[in-house]
């Protein structure tokens, strides 16, 4: 098992056995006691001498017995207990942010005592909590004092290596300005001030002294250091023979900068970073004087707990001097004012300060400035800028100078040497930027317009096929049960009418099937041009007629003649709906009219069509063909195209029917163009006409 842990297990289990038997713990024991896990808070008693107590900081004192194990203790008794009391105290154990408590606690005076023998301690164990609420001797040179209160005089002593803060209760004599750099020793007790409670770390602690004559001085500084010599800032830290660490000196320069409790002054030729409340109040290019003791912090120089006087300005500013990168990274220029070039590489700013990285062939610093950046012209990535600022030397864990940062009095300590190049680093990766996001849209777009083609393509070729199939059916109807009908029809129409050639029941028979073929022909041809012309998918358009003509009236005797005009090729819209007007034409003639000879006339030029289909038969009346389905469905098709459809006598006798159309600018253009391949065309629409 652990020491520590086993140590813990025991003293908690004589605590138990003490209280059982009714004996009271020691402090120490207390303190034990709260530090073993799981904990929670826990009535107990004590009995201690009070070491320190003050009504005008509240009802808490500090108490410790012969353990060596302090506490502080805040009671609800109306009396209070005096410096040097035995009492006994019963209360509730607690925690506390650092050390262990007792709260809720109530007290009985047993008598007068003898207070503790102080303990001989240092500054650095102090701050790290070692002599927690123990009475202690702390000795050390006043750095800083003052009166918080009528009665309670404060003072910052150095002490060893660390700083510590004494307060000293029911001490209205005492005077500040005088007991500045004087060395002391103060009979108090530490207790810490601050803690990080969620972890129950140490921050800062006070010694608290609880009346005059705890605090005792040793010895006043021995001369007034306003009236010795103001040392050059170059000789402030160098050796000088009997020099304590408690004397103080004398330096003047000009304010260059100045943040928060920092003044960087310069006599123009060197410069110190000086620490002082005070030093917020000075103002750039002030010249001032100023007291303080030399430390050293981080390695490096710097006038602490400094007090200053303001002098009128003696018309001489000091002037940055210029230096390399190089030569700022010895650390010998630390706090001077100095003027370096670099190659801005980067800018950012977090809150109010705006920090600048710079490269430079020695390498690459920073520079920091409390002013927006955004006032200086022309300030941009890749320009060569010339900084005026104090020089801030940063060393590593042995001291060694590690890097540097110049410290910027606003937009005015920039300077542009040399502008960026176009092709900044920032521009070059918008640009990148711009371009990759174009490429993705590219991509994008030519990934959709990839589906948008396959699936055209797609449906192209299953129109083709569709069509194809269609042709197909076409023309297999058209040249088997089509022409089928047509003879049947024929055949039919020939048998006259002569009732001595057969029986009126087999009259009757074949006028049924003569209608019924009629009305299969009929459908049949409504189908096969629904489905395609086959017609033209062979032939051109006067062809295409005289085809479907010669098959119509096959086998009958009635001759057909075409006329042919050369002309411009018809668009495919105009020449479909001309075929179905000039098919419905012969097909009437031939049904209604009984004809001879059929003539079918097509003739074509610049701005119209005209085809004109004539029969000698037995002719028809303009009203009636009105009426007729077949010849409306003419009329609509003319009126589809914009042209204009008559039906009129033929002079020879029988009937003329005549289409007229006007044609489109571009067909009239395109007279004697070469026919376009079927690649050049509109895939929906049909096949180029093949020459016979």
């Amino acid at each position: 098992m652990n020491p520590a842990r086993r140590l813990v297990l025991l003293c908690c289990a004589l605590w138990a056995g003490r209280g059982m038997a009714g004996e009271i713990p020691t402090i120490r024991e207390l303190q034990v006691q709260a530090t073993a896990e799981p904990f929670k808070p826990v009535e107990v008693r004590a009995r201690g001498i009070v070491t320190w107590i003050d009504p005008t900081e509240g009802k808490f004192f500090q108490m410790q017995d012969d353990s060596g194990g302090g506490v502080q203790v805040s009671f609800t008794n109306i009396d209070w207990p005096l410096v040097g009391d035995t009492i006994e105290v019963s209360g509730i154990l607690e925690r506390g942010p650092y050390a262990p408590v007792i709260s809720q606690a109530s007290f009985v005076h047993k008598g007068k005592g003898t207070l503790p023998k102080p303990a001989n301690s240092s500054g650095g164990g102090l701050v790290n909590g070692e002599y927690n609420g123990e009475l202690v001797d702390v000795h050390g040179f006043v750095r800083s004092a003052e009166m918080v209160s009528p009665t309670t005089f404060s003072a910052v002593l150095s002490s060893g290596s660390a700083r510590v803060t004494v307060r000293v209760s029911n001490a209205p004599d005492l005077k500040p300005e005088e007991l500045i750099a004087a060395q002391v020793y103060v009979t108090g007790v530490p207790v810490p001030v601050r803690a990080r409670g969620g972890l129950r770390q140490l921050v800062d602690i006070h010694v608290l002294a609880p009346r005059r004559s705890f605090f005792n001085v040793l010895k006043h500084e021995e001369s007034d250091p306003w009236l010795g010599p103001v040392l050059p800032l170059r000789d402030a830290f160098q050796y000088r023979p009997g020099f304590r660490r408690g004397d103080r000196i004398r330096v003047r320069g000009e304010v260059i900068d100045q943040r928060e409790d920092i003044a960087y002054i310069n006599d123009g030729r060197n410069g110190i970073a000086v620490r002082g409340i005070e030093a917020a109040k000075l103002k750039r290019g002030e010249e001032v004087e100023a007291v303080g003791f030399p430390d050293i912090e981080n390695f490096l120089p710097i006038l602490s707990d400094a007090v200053f006087v303001s002098y009128p300005p003696e018309g001489n500013t000091v002037s940055p001097r210029p230096m390399s990168a190089d030569a700022l990274m010895d650390g010998l220029q630390h706090a001077a004012y100095v003027t370096v070039q670099g190659r801005l590489l980067d800018r950012m700013q977090t809150g109010g300060i705006v920090t600048l990285a710079l490269n430079t062939p020695d390498g690459v610093f920073t520079a920091e400035m409390d002013s927006p950046a955004r006032t200086i012209p022309d300030l941009e990535e890749g320009c060569t800028a010339e900084l005026n600022g104090i020089c801030l030397v940063s060393t590593d864990g042995s001291g060694s100078p590690a890097s540097f940062k110049i410290l910027l009095r606003g937009p005015e300590s920039v300077r542009i040497v040399e502008r960026a190049s176009f092709f900044t680093v920032k521009r070059l990766l918008v640009m990148l930027s711009i371009a990759l996001g174009s490429l993705a849209a590219v991509a994008i777009f030519a990934w959709f317009s990839t589906r948008r083609n396959l699936r055209l393509a797609a449906e192209m070729r299953e129109r083709a096929a569709v069509t194809a199939e269609r042709n197909r059916l076409a023309r297999d109807l058209h040249d088997t049960l089509e022409q089928g009908l047509t003879g049947i029809h024929l055949q039919l129409h020939s048998i006259g009418k002569d009732d001595s050639d057969a029986s009126p029941e087999t009259r009757n028979h074949l006028d049924a099937a003569n209608s019924l073929v009629r009305q299969c022909h009929a459908e049949m041809r409504s189908s096969i041009w629904n489905l395609r012309s086959v017609a033209l998918e062979e032939f051109d358009l006067a062809g295409a007629l005289e085809r479907s003509a010669r098959s119509l009236v096959l086998g009958s005797g009635i001759r057909v003649d075409l006329k042919r005009g050369a002309g411009a090729k018809l668009p495919p819209l105009i020449e479909d709906n001309l075929l179905r007007i000039g098919q419905e034409a012969i097909t009437n003639a031939v049904k209604h009219a009984s004809p001879s000879h059929l003539v079918i006339d097509l003739s074509i030029n610049e701005s119209r069509a005209i085809l004109a289909v004539a029969d000698d038969g037995s002719g028809i009346k303009e009203p009636a063909a009105r009426g007729h389905f077949g010849l409306t469905g003419m009329h609509e098709r003319a009126a589809r195209i914009g042209g204009t459809l008559r039906i009129l006598p033929n002079p020879a006798g029988g009937t003329i029917v005549t289409v007229e159309v006007p044609l489109p600018s571009r067909t009239r253009e395109t007279r004697d163009e070469p026919e376009r391949s079927p690649t050049d065309q509109d895939p929906r629409r049909r096949r180029p006409l093949r020459r016979p």
